[in-house]
Order: C-alpha cells, then sequence, then structure tokens
C-alpha cells in the first residue's frame, strides 16, 4: 500500500525517516536540518496544546518548513500504541525533555528497541540523562545551559557577564544533536544495532566554552573577558569604530603585524626587545599593546567603512565589516550565494528567510512546504500506520489525537 505521507525524494536523506516530540528551538533545529536534507520528518505535538513556538509570529514559518505535523498524546494508552508503530519503521527518533522524561513514563530505550532495534534515539536535555537528583529533572533554555557550563561568564564585557544572543546554547545544541545522530545511523546501517544518545546543553555548551578553559584547568589561568569588543589575549583583534560603522579584523601574521606598524608610523619598533624580529600577534602582555591600541582607535576612526577595509585587504589582514540585517540582503555575497530565499505559507503569504544550509553539490537540499498547521498530518499519518476512519474518530473523541 503506498503512503499517504509524500514527501518528495531530494537532498543526502532522501529515504530516511525522523520522528521527534520536542518544542521552542533547539530539539527542533536539528528536525529542521534533517528535513531540508531531504528525511521524511514527522513532528508530534500533544493533543492538549501545540508547541508554544506557535505563538511567535515569523520564526516558526522557517523552523518548521517541510515537516509533517501529528497531534497526539505519547503518554496515554492509546496514544503510545500509535507512536510504537510510528516508530516500527523510522531511523530515528529526538525527543528533548526534562531528564530521563520519557523512560519515567515508560517509553523506554529498550521498548522502542523491541519496536525497531535499528532505532538512533537522540535524548536531548539541559543536564543529561543521569546524574544528580539535584539537576538532572531540571528545566533548561540558552542562557541556563550557557550558566551552566561556564561558557556565559567567558562572554559579555570585561566589567560584566552577558549571555551570547540569540539562543546560542540552542543552536549549538541542535547541532550537536544532528551530528552525534548521523554517526549513530552510519554505525546502525553497518551493525543492525541501534542507539541511545544522551545529549545535555550543558556539557555541549562545555564543549563550545573549551579554547581557553583549558589553559585554567592546566595552569590556572583563565582568559579574561573582552573590552569594547577587543580580543581579550591580543592587540589589533577585534571591534573598531570606523567614521560610519564598525569593522572587525585580525592581525595575524609576521608580513601583517609589520604592514600595520608601519601604517601607523612605528615600524621602527619592529626587531626590538618590545617587538622582536618574526613576531606574528601582538600580546597585551607586551609594553607596546596599550599605545597600538591606542594609535588602532585613533587611526581607524578617521576612515569610512570602506577606506579601512580596502587598506586591510592591500595588507592580506583579514577585516569585514559588521553588517547590520538591513545590509544583508543587498550583500552581493549573500546574492551569489542565495543565502536567503522565499517561500510561501500555507496560508499564501510569502516569506523570506535563510535558505537551507549547507550546500550539498550532488544532492541539493530543498524547502518544499511551508510549516504546517497543528494537527494537520494526523489524519494521513494514522491511515498510513493502518488505522480505520473509525479508529480514528475513537481517537479524536477521547482526545488522544487532535485532527488539523
Amino acid at each position: 500500500m503506498s503512503s499517504k505521507v509524500q514527501t518528495p525524494k531530494f537532498g543526502p536523506l532522501s529515504g530516511m525517516k525522523v520522528v521527534f516530540s520536542a518544542i521552542e528551538i533547539a530539539g527542533p533545529f536539528s528536525a529542521q536540518m534533517f528535513a531540508e536534507w531531504g528525511a521524511e520528518v514527522i513532528w508530534i505535538e500533544h493533543s492538549a496544546y501545540a508547541d508554544t513556538i506557535r505563538v511567535q509570529p515569523n520564526y516558526p514559518e522557517l523552523s518548521r518548513r517541510n515537516l509533517h505535523a501529528l497531534s497526539l498524546n505519547v503518554f496515554s494508552e492509546e496514544g503510545r500504541e500509535v507512536f510504537l508503530k510510528l516508530i516500527e519503521d523510522a531511523d530515528v527518533f529526538i525527543e528533548a525533555s526534562k531528564g530521563p522524561a520519557f523512560a519515567k513514563r515508560g517509553i523506554t530505550d529498550e521498548l522502542l528497541w523491541e519496536k525497531n532495534p535499528k532505532l538512533v534515539v537522540g535524548h536531548l536535555s539541559g543536564f543529561g540523562q543521569y546524574g544528580t537528583e539535584e539537576y538532572t529533572h531540571l528545566a533548561a533554555y540558552n542562557t541556563i545551559a550557557q550558566a551552566f557550563s561556564g561558557y556565559l561568564m567567558q562572554n559579555g564585557d570585561v566589567d560584566q557577564p552577558m549571555p551570547a544572543f540569540p539562543y546560542t546554547a540552542d543552536y549549538m545544541a541542535g547541532f550537536a544533536v544532528t551530528s552525534s545522530v548521523l554517526a549513530a545511523v552510519y554505525n546502525a546501517q553497518k551493525t543492525g544495532q541501534g542507539e541511545s544518545i544522551d545529549i545535555a546543553m550543558y556539557e555541549v555548551m562545555l564543549r563550545v566554552g573549551q579554547y581557553y578553559m583549558m589553559d585554567y584547568l592546566n595552569g590556572g589561568e583563565m582568559c579574561p573577558r573582552m573590552t569594547k569588543g577587543k580580543d581579550p589575549l591580543y592587540c589589533g583583534c577585534g571591534l573598531y569604530k570606523c567614521s560610519d560603522g564598525y569593522i572587525v579584523f585580525e592581525i595575524v601574521g609576521g608580513a601583517q603585524v609589520k604592514a600595520m606598524f608601519t601604517e601607523l608610523g612605528i615600524e621602527h619598533l619592529l626587531g626590538t626587545e618590545e617587538v622582536p624580529e618574526g613576531t606574528q600577534l601582538i600580546a597585551r602582555s607586551m609594553p607596546v599593546a596599550e599605545p597600538l591600541e591606542d594609535k588602532l582607535d585613533s587611526f581607524f576612526l578617521k576612515k569610512t567603512v570602506e577606506e579601512a577595509l580596502a587598506l586591510l585587504a592591500s595588507h592580506k589582514v583579514a577585516g569585514a565589516k559588521v553588517l547590520d540585517v538591513h545590509e544583508l540582503q543587498s550583500n552581493p555575497q549573500y546574492l551569489a550565494r542565495e543565502s536567503f530565499t522565499e517561500w510561501t505559507s500555507q496560508n499564501g503569504k510569502k516569506v523570506k528567510g535563510p535558505n537551507v544550509m549547507p550546500k550539498f553539490k550532488n544532492n541539493p537540499g530543498k524547502i518544499w512546504r511551508a510549516k504546517p498547521s497543528y494537527g494537520k498530518d494526523t489524519k494521513v499519518i494514522l491511515e498510513d500506520l493502518g488505522y480505520s476512519q473509525e479508529e480514528i474518530d475513537g481517537l479524536k473523541e477521547n482526545k488522544i489525537v487532535n485532527i488539523g
């Protein structure tokens, strides 16, 4: 019998089936990538209430495109039966909750593997599936994960830590889910054995913040936070103000250091005790650091962004304008790569947003469907699972499902 749930064939994940139960950003971001790369992705929302992301006016049109919407109470007796049928031929199940919430409700990995031994299960939570009672069952959002991981303390200005926005921990966790799930699917295809992956948001952010943390763990010295957007350890690296906007650049490399010292009229310092021959970076611990930074601030403040970038490019110093959102849409690189695109929402409205990424050359991803309404595909999914109209009506009457 042919499936009524229709997903066109495209992308590197064509033929993969992914089921996910998660709200807001982190888990759904992973599912969104799978859907944009060609997988058939079924989005489970509770039959008593929709995903809270639906109250946002525009973001859901991006984050829920290409999905099939199923409204189901997974934790009811009848709903569990539907869910277990649903994952019998799935490759992946992703869930985001407070710790081992699914296992506590009787939906264990072992139960899922009884139905589908090759199933890859991705569990996403703030603090992991196990640990201490103090933390494991706590709710977590972007700022919680950043704070608990030590990442937040490393960000912001020297006078005050500040979380990285928008929702950095959610998106980084989503990438972690996608990469780990794909690794497990690869192994499951070889061995026939599924996998359960425990992704803790705070551990993801612990790794994101690992660079300078290694100095503390192996010597007791922690990198200070930035001052006015500049690298806390090296001069000539970070944010600088021009007469008509902001730029960033990185003076890295012996030739680049020499060229910029010459531009500033302090080339006589090169090859001295202050700036030894072959210096690749100007550390803030060097005596020349503070006056150099003052000269760079003054030098670039007198130039336009265009003039500054041309000069940096002439010396092969990496730099870029700090673009405002309104500038992105007309930027020639964005236009050449079609970094933004348009599609039509379910109600016929034109929607503009970021395009599918990354660019697959031989099997490109695409946008083929707008965000579905709440429960839109519940009926056809149930029919594919073998439920009769009478049975579907019964599930609806008992509020196990919601038919969109």
